[in-house]
């Protein structure tokens, strides 16, 4: 099988660099070359790759920008990052991105990252559409958290609140507290149709986990929630809308 390959960088170098360690890979066709996000579109769009290697940081259109767009196409493109900050990892696993490889590339990771993207693409040439509609559900119910130098996926319905302290945003489950790339605007975006409110500027709770309210003052609530320890805040201007969606 051979893997339709295009890379995308504003780096000269990197996609030399990049296409001698591909060389070494069965399977894959390098079929174009582009140094910005702009230029890569069009080549995705005219030659409809399986796969592509991108790069992050470009001038013109980054390559979380290029990815969402890759994303609207009706085509089967795989997308693996290759970037010199591992800051986006989250940003960039939110948009379907199959890896994550980092500058300077060590052969050993890209021809991994490969072998991942050839089974995948494998994978999907012989799944049923059922399984494809399993598969999307699945993804649908799990948030991506951070823990140490790993991504990991949890169950929405395991978080019990989501809070800000120091400028950090934290995930709490009954088990464990881990660390968002997100801010809480986007939690409250992602999670708001799965039964989470955001009861305050600082937190995002799960409905489901409350299990006591109490007024507290100036017209404001405190909630306490079932496996977490503090009290939230509900603020006055949330009150009417917290009390509609529980019916209270």
């Amino acid at each position: 099988m051979s893997i339709r390959t295009i890379l995308i960088d504003d780096e000269y170098l990197s996609i030399e660099e990049l296409s001698f360690l591909l060389s070494k890979a069965t399977d894959i066709e390098i079929i174009g070359r582009a140094y910005n996000g702009i230029e890569g579109l069009k080549l995705i769009k005219d030659l409809k790759p399986d796969l592509v290697f991108l790069d992050i940081q470009m001038p013109d259109m980054t390559g979380l920008e290029l990815s969402k767009e890759i994303n609207k196409l009706d085509i089967k493109c795989k997308i693996i990052f290759s970037t010199a900050y591992d800051k986006y990892a989250l940003e960039a696993f939110d948009v379907e991105a199959i890896d994550y490889i980092l500058k300077p590339f060590e052969e050993q990771r890209v021809l991994k990252a490969v072998n991942k993207a050839k089974n995948l693409i494998q994978d999907e040439n012989t799944e049923t559409e059922p399984s494809k509609l399993v598969k999307k559900a699945v993804a649908l119910n799990k948030l991506s958290v951070l823990k140490e130098d790993k991504i990991l996926l949890i169950d929405i319905k395991s978080i019990i609140v989501i809070y800000t302290e120091d400028r950090n945003i934290y995930i709490k489950t009954k088990e464990e507290t881990f660390h968002s790339n997100y801010s809480i605007q986007e939690l409250e975006k992602k999670l708001s149709d799965k039964g989470f409110f955001r009861t305050h500027r600082s937190f995002l709770v799960n409905l489901n986990k409350i299990k006591e309210i109490s007024p507290w003052f100036n017209g404001s609530y405190m909630a306490l929630l079932d496996g977490y320890d503090g009290e939230v805040p509900i603020s006055r201007n949330n009150v009417k809308a917290f009390k509609n969606i529980l019916g209270i």
